[in-house]
């Protein structure tokens, strides 16, 4: 079974856009909830409609694509005051055979009330 080698992550922001000094964290959990991949940056400004990254995860473990395919990734802002950020996210995992698996979801919102989402893999890549 092959194993995952990259991981990266687009997002597009849509009416709302995200403080310069809200931060962001990316993580994708494996179905064993060992963490697979994570990113955590300010990444900046990131205006209404525009098109950001995409941003490379780091790898922490090189998990199965089995075990992703039904494992997590987890959304979380820490803005710094008040923030409301309305977006759609991409994200792809590329396996050491070459493969990928790859989705996202549109029209969410995150904000100083309301700061994390997950979403099953298994329902958004294909």
């Amino acid at each position: 079974m092959p194993n995952l080698k990259n991981c990266y992550i687009k997002f597009h922001t849509n009416d709302d856009d995200k403080d310069d000094d809200t931060h962001v964290t990316v993580t994708v959990r494996d179905s064993n909830q060992i963490i697979a991949a994570r990113i955590d940056n300010d990444f900046g400004h990131f205006d209404d409609q525009s098109d950001n990254g995409p941003f490379g995860l780091i790898v922490i473990n090189q998990s199965a694509k089995s075990n992703l395919q039904t494992g997590s990734v987890t959304i979380r802002i820490d803005p710094n005051g008040h923030d409301t950020w309305k977006f759609n996210f991409f994200l792809a995992l590329v396996f050491d055979d070459g493969s990928t698996l790859s989705g996202g979801a549109d029209g969410l919102q995150l904000s100083q009330d309301n700061r994390e989402q997950s979403f099953g893999l298994n329902g958004i890549l294909h």
